[in-house]
């Protein structure tokens, strides 16, 4: 039964190697000369007393994607302390519950993680957050709205730009005028 196991066990481990060769080589020649920044994750930092919890982060294997993809395009390491904290606006610190974020300061209203994304963004370009700056990037990519504004769905977005992946999630800010 053992053999067995054993055998199962390295297959398995083959299909999933295999299926990361797959999707980065995909990702590398659809976005080929671009950077691609991933997060500095360290596992056991994440563990905590969930028992299911800590299994799926056992299983994932960030450091071979980031490997892999390290050979096939250009890759960056981010550092993801306080991504999901720092608003991607003001550049203010907050402590957000749950899965949206609102900055007590600037009044930004988006999804987590995509504050996050965003955050990582500029961090993966060189830029620091700043209003300006925000704005700026705010005119560029779909998806992004003015509390009660509808998003302008039919600009000509750069590929490299930023996209929701979710539509329910959006990021939403005081009108000023």
């Amino acid at each position: 039964m053992r053999k067995i196991l054993v055998k199962y066990s390295k297959r398995e481990r083959n299909r999933a190697k295999d299926f990361t060769h797959k999707i980065t080589t995909s990702i590398a020649r659809k976005f080929k000369g671009y950077l691609h920044g991933f997060k500095d994750l360290e596992k056991e930092r994440m563990l905590n007393e969930s028992k299911s919890h800590n299994r799926d982060i056992a299983k994932s294997n960030w450091k071979t994607i980031i490997s892999f993809m390290s050979y096939k395009s250009n890759v960056k390491p981010l550092n993801p302390h306080n991504s999901t904290k720092r608003c991607s606006r003001c550049g203010m610190i907050n402590a957000p519950k749950g899965f949206s974020y609102e900055c007590r300061y600037c009044g930004l209203g988006a999804d987590r993680q995509l504050n996050a994304s965003i955050n990582l963004y500029l961090q993966m370009e060189g830029f620091t957050p700043s209003p300006k700056l925000f704005d700026e990037l705010l005119k560029a990519w779909r998806g992004f709205t003015l509390t009660g504004e509808k998003a302008d769905e039919s600009s000509d977005e750069l590929e490299r730009s930023l996209r929701l992946m979710n539509p329910k999630s959006y990021i939403n800010l005081p009108k000023t005028t």
